[in-house]
């Protein structure tokens, strides 16, 4: 299976610690029990210059009738206090995020609880107060009103503590995610399955907007923390259900993506990936409002399109497995359109492990997403980055010694690929992207060799073989001589480009006397791609190679 097997049922949030309903309920009961018994202690006090204890704790009709009137009134009071905190909470909240917010208060049940048990506490104690006689007092119902009373007074401050919980981002994430699970079951079923759609949909551009409200205001906790349940929820909850779901549940319209081409609809109506589409979609957007300095939000959106694109392949869905692959590279367009190189290193480096995910049932797969980093890698030399491409030829080579225990053919492939690259490069290449991608190819080639990988050695070194001698020969130099891996500045990668391990470089010498015989007898010319080993029917075609100059 791709990586390491997916759950199939976790949580979906990383709980915040907080003080949670209960907590807020027992501090609002030790206030009340503070209260009742400080009036106990100096009650008895003062009842002992009283005929009885009975008899001093029993109102008169005066005494209670000023009771209940005071208990009425400093209820009202005290609920127009909490509700003005609570309306400024959910105000603050959902101008920080979204309007959509103030639906999940309203639709909270406790809410209604509390609201309505201390209005009928209040309109109790006012009929209660109309019952009192000049001389008669109900002392039942008088009891009932001020234990009414004492419980509304424990229930409404802890009960402001709950709202301003709730109202935080990550409870609201977490409550907006069980709520999609709950509809996601519901949609299971054929009855009302398009009701649940909607409100599942609507679930995701809640989490939707706390996310792009969190890039715009700088939290970006928050937001990879809505990223990361979104990318969660669809390779963990959606795709292994996918298939239980009705054939309706797939077919959507401009309502259900609104602002898609006719050609989007028809795609994802064809391919049943419309909740995958959103999903990813809104990736999208989130990398063209990220700031270019908070790569940690981008870092989120590769790791969850990666994991996404593994669970589609384990699952046996290729549609949303390629869709993956095409919002790779689609997010590595937004980092050139950003000119951000530092997007770049963190979504290849997740591109990268998504083929190797991808190599034990999906070779093709993982063979076009080298093809495509490649590609990309000179997109962002042409861009005025050339370092990234020599990124993305490591993480070719990376992925063609991964490749090696699954498939040699995969390996041998990818080495086509770099040999192609560097050759199609050499004219009229920026010196950095052309030493970052010759040094790919020159690692490639001595772990080919001291792997005894006769084959992919032979196509690596009549490929270095056509490239410029001095260049060759000095690039060579500073592999050898470079005996500090780490880079001179802090950078994604790390690693300097002519650092190699000492067990490749000891290949050096070998490689630069197969680079005398391939030169030696002519064969350093390009490679023909035409005869390269089919590694599954999927695989695609590889294009035609220009010649030589």
């Amino acid at each position: 299976m791709p990586e390491a097997k997916l759950q199939k049922r976790s949580p979906s949030v990383k709980q915040a610690s907080s003080i949670g309903w209960l907590g807020a309920m027992l501090s609002g009961l030790a206030l009340v029990t503070i209260a009742l018994m400080l009036v106990v202690l100096f009650g008895v006090v003062d009842a002992l210059h009283f005929g009885s204890i009975a008899d001093f704790f029993t109102p008169d009709p005066a005494a209670a009738a000023g009771t209940l009137g005071l208990v009425g009134g400093a209820e009202g009071v005290t609920l127009s206090i909490v509700l003005l905190g609570v309306m400024f909470g959910i105000q603050t909240t959902s101008s920080r995020y979204s309007p959509r917010i103030i639906g999940i208060f309203t639709r909270n049940p406790l809410n209604a609880l509390v609201l309505s048990f201390a209005l009928a506490s209040i309109l109790y104690t006012f009929l209660v107060r109309s019952e009192v006689k000049v001389n008669y007092v109900p002392m039942a119902s008088v009891a009932v009103a001020e234990v009414l009373a004492l419980i509304n007074f424990a229930l409404l401050f802890p009960y402001v503590l709950y709202t301003f919980e709730v109202m935080r981002a990550e409870t609201l994430v977490s409550g907006i995610m069980r709520r999609a699970r709950r509809e996601l079951r519901g949609g299971m079923h054929t009855r009302r399955s398009l009701q649940h759609r909607s409100a599942l949909l609507t679930c995701l551009e809640q989490v939707s907007d706390i996310a792009f409200g969190s890039v715009q205001l700088g939290d970006m906790p928050v937001c990879v923390l809505s990223i990361e349940v979104m990318g969660d929820f669809l390779s963990r909850e959606y795709l292994p259900v996918k298939k239980n779901l009705n054939p309706e549940w797939f077919k959507v319209g401009h309502a259900e993506l609104s602002g898609a081409s006719d050609q989007i609809i028809a795609e994802v109506n064809r391919a049943g990936t419309w909740f995958a589409y959103v999903v990813m979609s809104s990736f999208v957007d989130m990398i063209g409002l990220t700031p270019v300095h908070r790569k940690e939000a981008v870092h989120a959106i590769a790791v969850a399109t990666r994991k996404i694109g593994l669970a589609a392949i384990d699952v046996g869905d290729s549609e949303v497995a390629e869709l993956s692959l095409r919002f790779f590279n689609t997010h590595l367009r937004a980092a050139i359109n950003r000119s951000a190189p530092t997007f770049a290193s963190g979504i290849m480096n997740e591109y990268r492990r998504f083929a190797i995910g991808a190599l034990e049932w999906r070779r093709d797969l993982a063979v076009e997403a080298a093809a495509h980093l490649l590609r990309y890698g000179r997109h962002f030399d042409e861009a005025g980055m050339p370092a990234i491409f020599g990124a993305a030829a490591e993480d070719v080579a990376d992925l063609a010694i991964e490749a090696r225990v699954r498939d040699p053919q995969v390996s041998f492939r990818l080495a086509q690929l770099l040999v192609r690259n560097l050759l199609d490069l050499i004219p009229n290449a920026r010196p950095i992207g052309l030493n970052g991608l010759f040094k790919g190819v020159a690692k490639l080639t001595c772990w080919a060799m001291a792997s005894d990988e006769k084959d992919i050695a032979h196509v690596l070194v009549e490929g270095i073989a056509a490239a410029p001698p001095d260049f060759v020969d000095a690039a060579l130099s500073r592999m050898e001589s470079t005996q500090n891996g780490l880079f001179w500045e802090v950078n994604e990668r790390v690693i300097s480009f002519d650092w190699v391990e000492q067990s490749l470089r000891d290949q050096i010498p070998r490689l630069r006397t197969a680079l005398g015989r391939a030169k030696a007898a002519g064969n350093g010319a390009v490679i023909d791609l035409k005869d390269a080993p089919v590694v599954t029917k999927d695989l695609v075609q590889p294009e035609p190679t220009p010649s030589a100059g």
